[in-house]
């Protein structure tokens, strides 16, 4: 019965909130989409690409909210945690960690009927084009014994680049690509099941801007783009790029790009932030420095009551550790897995637990990429 009255009540603040939110979001991005006639539960996965997603593909199911997937960050908000459980009641899931006990939630919340939304790349893109999904999303979607709805965001990355604090007004559409019936699923394998997924939802920004062409327009575009793009293609220096307006460029070498409004750079070398990103991912095995992306940040232990206290943390390529202002460090070696949310939120778990270091001034990307790489380097030995 207390289950009954709490999908009543999301339900009602579902339709009010969608009214408020159908009105204003879609004219703010130039957003269309196609609305999801199922009834629940069904299972949507989607494509990850601006920090409103959750809007962007609620507006699709008009009839009550999504139970989305969600970064636990967002259960330590106090007040705001608890109005977010009272209305949306998400599925956590720890940023970095295997997700074994998501998945059985997931299952959880479907047996009771809810419809689950799932961004299952993990992570929002940060060069406009789609990454791979979990690889147990086709277990996951075959054990849910219920339908499969494949959701694709179009135009989102030059909408709002997770890079960038400013949002710009062109073209934005979300589409149903397929939907998937439990008998149909159950008549794949895994592997067929996850294929199909990443084929529907894949996007790649730059292909569609080279086919059709869209303008998104805003003031300082580039601003932020630094926090994407930090190696130098140029001279090869590290924690050297800056931007404003329109340009980004290299303090090291004086070396400039220009973003026209069409999300394409204009300067040496590269013409998209996707080149460059795939470029970048090698090139941070060579930067050989310590003291790089100095920033103050705020160092939580998330196993012990989130614990929390400032610092300064930096990163040393040469001997491959992330050091704290306070005189301690932690090896990228001891670092079992990592990510990030957003760009100011970056989450570790070692050996001494699972850590948060939350830094405003949004330089930790190049802290993920580093580790990334060292994990390759010896995944490859």
């Amino acid at each position: 019965m207390q289950k009954d009255v709490g999908k009543k009540r999301r339900a009602r603040f579902w339709r009010f909130l969608y009214f408020a939110v159908v009105h204003t979001l879609p004219k703010r991005s130039g957003y269309t989409f196609d609305p999801i006639e199922l009834e629940p539960p069904f299972l949507l996965i989607s494509n990850h690409v601006t920090n409103d997603d959750p809007f962007y593909t609620g507006l699709s199911y008009k009839n009550s909210p999504l139970a989305y997937v969600a970064s636990e960050h967002i259960f330590r908000k106090g007040f705001i945690s608890k109005l977010l459980m009272r209305y949306f009641y998400p599925i956590p899931r720890p940023k970095a960690d295997s997700g074994v006990g998501t998945v059985r939630a997931v299952l959880k919340r479907l047996r009771e009927g809810d419809p689950v939304a799932l961004f299952a790349e993990g992570d929002c893109t940060w060069n406009g084009v789609s990454g791979s999904v979990f690889p147990a999303t086709g277990k996951l979607a075959k054990a849910a014994g219920v339908p499969l709805v494949t959701y694709r965001l179009e135009g989102g990355y030059l909408t709002s680049p997770r890079w960038s604090k400013k949002h710009r007004k062109g073209r934005m559409h979300g589409r149903v690509v397929r939907i998937y019936g439990a008998d149909e699923l159950k008549a794949m394998t895994a592997d067929e099941v996850e294929t199909a997924i990443n084929r529907d939802i894949h996007y790649d920004t730059w292909e569609e801007q080279k086919k059709d062409p869209v303008p998104f327009r805003a003031k300082a575009p580039a601003e932020g783009l630094e926090r994407a793009l930090f190696i130098c293609p140029e001279c090869g220096g590290a924690d050297c790029m800056s931007t404003k307006g329109n340009e980004l460029y290299c303090s090291s070498c004086g070396a400039k790009w220009k973003l026209d409004e069409y999300g394409f750079l204009n300067g040496p070398r590269f013409s998209t932030v996707r080149e460059w990103d795939e470029w970048q991912k090698n090139a941070v095995r060579n930067v050989k420095r310590a003291g790089l992306f100095e920033a103050a940040c705020t160092l939580t232990d998330l196993d012990a009551g989130a614990k929390k206290k400032k610092t300064t943390v930096s990163l040393d390529t040469e001997n491959k550790v992330i050091r704290m202002g306070d005189g301690g460090e932690v090896k990228l070696s001891d670092i079992t897995d990592m990510a990030m949310i957003k760009t100011v939120r970056l989450l570790f778990t070692d050996g001494a637990g699972y850590h948060e270091i939350q830094s405003k001034r949004g330089v930790l990307r190049p802290y993920l990429a580093a580790w990334q790489a060292y994990r390759e380097e010896t995944e490859d030995r």
